[in-house]
C-alpha cells in the first residue's frame, strides 16, 4: 500500500467533516440563526489545544495496517476555527493539514472544501441517508446520528470514488464517533475504518 495512496483514502473521507460550511442556498442573503449555527456546527464550542485521535484501519485486499488520526484545534475565535489534521498509518506520516471552519454558518458536510487535498483537487459530496443509533466503543456508549455520503474526487491523476458512513455525538469534541468507507482509487479497491481512541485538551 502506497503512502500516496493512503493518503489520498484520508484525505477523500475526511472531507465530509472538513469541508467549510456554506449556505444551503447560494442565493438566499438572510444571515445565518445563530441558534441553528450552535446547534448545528460541531466546531463552535471547541477550544484551543481540544484534540481529538482516532484508531484507523485501512485495507486493501488482503493486506490491512493499523494507525492513529489525530484532529487538534490550534486557533479559535468567535468566527473561525483552525483544525490540525494529522495520522500515521503503518508507520507512514502524512503531511499535516490545517482547515479553516466556519463558525458564522451551520456546519454542511454536503458542501466540498478541498482544504484536505492538494490544490487543484476537484470534489464533491452528496448526502444520501441518515438515522439515528446507540452505538457502543470500549467500555462508552453514544447516542448518535449516522450519515452516509457519496463522494468523488480527482487529486493528482487519481479519480476517487467513497462511500462513507460517519457516526456523530453532540458529546464528543468535533463530533465524529466512527466513520467507515469503501473507496475505489484509479480502480483500486480500500477499506477505510476510523473508531474515537481518545479525546480531551492538551493544556495542563
Amino acid at each position: 500500500m502506497s503512502f500516496r495512496l493512503l493518503a489520498a483514502a484520508l484525505a477523500v473521507c475526511l472531507i465530509p467533516l472538513t469541508s467549510l460550511s456554506q449556505d444551503k442556498k447560494p442565493d438566499d442573503k438572510k444571515p445565518a440563526d445563530p441558534k441553528a449555527v450552535e446547534e448545528e456546527n460541531p466546531f463552535k464550542n471547541v477550544k484551543v489545544d481540544d484534540y481529538v485521535k482516532y484508531r484507523v484501519k485501512a485495507s486493501v485486499g488482503p493486506v490491512t495496517i493499523d494507525g492513529i488520526a489525530t484532529q487538534t484545534v490550534t486557533s479559535k475565535t468567535d468566527k473561525e476555527a483552525i483544525v490540525k489534521v494529522t495520522s500515521n498509518v503503518g508507520g507512514m506520516e502524512t503531511p499535516a493539514q490545517e482547515i479553516k471552519q466556519d463558525l458564522t454558518k451551520p456546519y454542511d458536510p454536503t458542501k466540498a472544501g478541498v482544504g484536505a487535498l492538494p490544490a487543484g483537487t476537484d470534489a464533491t459530496v452528496e448526502k444520501l441517508k441518515e438515522g439515528k443509533e446507540k452505538i457502543k466503543i470500549g467500555d462508552k456508549e453514544y447516542d448518535t446520528t449516522w450519515t452516509t455520503y457519496k463522494v468523488k474526487a480527482k487529486s493528482g491523476g487519481m479519480e476517487i470514488e467513497a462511500d462513507v458512513k460517519v457516526w456523530t455525538a453532540k458529546d464528543v469534541i468535533m463530533g465524529m464517533v466512527k466513520m467507515d468507507a469503501s473507496l475505489e482509487i484509479s480502480k483500486m479497491k480500500m477499506e477505510l475504518k476510523l473508531e474515537l481512541a481518545e479525546s480531551g485538551n492538551k493544556k495542563p
